[in-house]
């Protein structure tokens, strides 16, 4: 697994302009020292395609990926699908230009009654029928198969372009906020190139997790309150790491902060917990592999052979594991 910062994580120091789009890349380089980033549709100050082309320089300058481009979708309401759907379509080319493999998007948020109420005069009789029983309330099913088809449109187009859509869980309001939702969402889509962006802190449960595990091509981890260690009461992420090791995930991680703290002094410590925690994964895969024969030759162990690590480490990492 690699590690990568999502421009999300700085969205207060954005909207406050206490950094820019450039600032913030080179802060995840040459501070945060992460493998990769995600950019935030948000966070752009222009499309322009001069603008871009520096960007994805910039980037190459800096040694960071480019893993993903996120857009601040909504599905649910019906009459601004068609236009989302086409916002969507603008982001994925731009994500085809700078080279970002993947697009997280949402499903959207379900609409309330009183977002169906549209102020129609339906008479007296059913007026007063609906302040017995309630207003009227979303033809949940329409809403899912609208969405859907929503999705697989917008995977149909990623398509020709090289580019994944990865559909992150969202749950409350969300229309897709359990595994077992992502799963017959991917189902019902029906496109191989709608894949999931798993928010394991945004998880109500465990359920049809594994199924969903094979579809994952990116995951957030979304931190709130961040502890001095960098840890989150909310979720315990050397759990939740160690299952993604298990599942044989191997792509991005990327740190999802949204806490009261700026997140200039929250993101680092957060950033540092991830990365002793991934190393202490990949630790613990090299001492359980046997190590490699000495050449025939009698050169050194050091083609190939891990180091002895001393009793001391032993314990600290035992320590970590158990935390």
């Amino acid at each position: 697994m690699k590690l990568g910062c999502s421009s999300w994580s700085y969205h207060a120091a954005f909207r406050a302009g206490r950094i820019d789009q450039r600032g913030w890349l080179r802060t995840c380089a040459e501070d945060l020292e992460v493998d990769g980033v995600e950019l935030v549709d948000l966070h752009f100050p222009t499309t322009d395609p001069a603008y871009l082309r520096d960007l994805k320089k910039l980037c190459t300058d800096l040694q960071l990926t480019i893993s993903g481009l996120a857009v601040s979708n909504d599905f649910g309401p019906d009459e601004r699908r068609a236009q989302e759907i086409a916002r969507l379509r603008q982001w994925t080319d731009i994500a085809a230009f700078i080279g970002a493999p993947v697009v997280r998007v949402f499903a959207g948020w379900r609409p309330s009654s009183a977002d169906t109420d549209d102020g129609r005069s339906d008479g007296r009789i059913i007026g007063l029928i609906r302040r017995v029983i309630g207003p009227r309330q979303p033809n949940q099913r329409r809403l899912w198969s609208d969405v859907t088809a929503a999705l697989r449109e917008a995977a149909d187009y990623a398509a020709e372009r090289g580019v994944t859509i990865a559909l992150q869980n969202n749950e409350g309001r969300g229309i897709v906020g359990t595994a077992v939702q992502l799963r017959h969402c991917l189902e019902d889509a029906g496109s191989p190139w709608l894949r999931v962006c798993l928010d394991p802190a945004d998880l109500p449960d465990r359920l049809g997790l594994d199924h969903v595990m094979p579809q994952v091509v990116q995951v957030h981890a979304r931190l709130r309150d961040v502890g001095e260690d960098g840890s989150d009461g909310r979720l315990h992420w050397p759990e939740v790491l160690r299952l993604l090791k298990l599942s044989n995930y191997r792509g991005f991680v990327h740190l999802d902060y949204e806490g009261a703290e700026m997140p200039e002094t929250a993101v680092p410590r957060a950033i540092r917990y991830l990365r002793g925690n991934l190393h202490l994964l990949e630790r613990q895969r090299l001492l359980r592999e046997p190590a490699p024969a000495a050449p025939a030759d009698g050169v050194a162990a050091e083609h190939g052979a891990i180091e002895s690590i001393d009793e001391a480490v032993v314990e600290a990492e035992a320590s970590l594991a158990q935390s």
